[in-house]
């Protein structure tokens, strides 16, 4: 019991640092913070993608790959931030479901998850996965609402669709780590990896929410 504890405790830490700096990015007044910080993420993430494929010969696959999935992204993260109407609290939000769907898919899928989800990440279970939609549909709306956001889609509804893609964010990248033969993007994170394990529902997400906002 005593290391998964440990475990617990080292992933929340983290989760708590990376919190800090994200909220701090997104909540300043000026953009500076959120540009240092996503250049910081792009070259980390871009490097540890980098390292992951290196057996795959094709360089033009990779930039498209790279391009897609972290480069489009990213810059959709900064004009969430600068140009969408209350875009620094919509940003937050988007950190913190995020956040909150992963917590709650780890804390519930190690101490009750029985039922393996997909072979491309054997230690993902149904039960985490559930647990963190389920928080999520709970957490969202109070978030929506405490930063006093306001959207023409329903709150609970668009809690859930970012927990579902944040799932298939975190998903690709397993499959990604698993095609070659890594069990994590890096190392720089401790028990959460590298930098792209731990933003890449961020990524997934960030265009889904970015659309949504746009169509309604």
């Amino acid at each position: 019991m005593l290391p998964v504890n440990k475990e617990i405790i080292n992933r929340l830490l983290v989760s708590c640092v990376y919190s800090f700096f994200f909220i701090v990015s997104s909540l300043s007044n000026n953009n500076i913070n959120i540009t240092i910080f996503l250049i910081f993420i792009l070259i980390t993430s871009l490097l540890e993608f980098f390292n992951i494929t290196k057996k795959l010969k094709n360089f033009i696959l990779k930039l498209l790959i790279s391009t897609i999935f972290i480069v489009a992204p990213i810059l959709i993260i900064y004009i969430i931030k600068t140009e969408l109407n209350n875009g620094k609290n919509l940003l937050t939000f988007l950190f913190l479901i995020v956040s909150v769907n992963d917590v709650f898919a780890y804390l519930i899928g190690s101490k009750i998850g029985k039922i393996k989800a997909f072979k491309i990440s054997p230690n993902k279970t149904i039960e985490g996965f559930l647990g963190g939609i389920i928080a999520c549909v709970i957490i969202g709306p109070l978030l929506i609402n405490f930063l006093n956001i306001n959207l023409e889609i329903n709150s609970f509804l668009l809690s859930l669709l970012i927990s579902i893609f944040g799932i298939c964010g975190d998903l690709l990248e397993s499959y990604l780590k698993r095609k070659f033969n890594k069990k994590d993007s890096g190392t720089l994170l401790m028990s959460h990896g590298g930098v792209l394990d731990r933003v890449d529902s961020i990524l997934f997400c960030a265009p889904i929410l970015y659309i949504i906002i746009k169509l309604n």
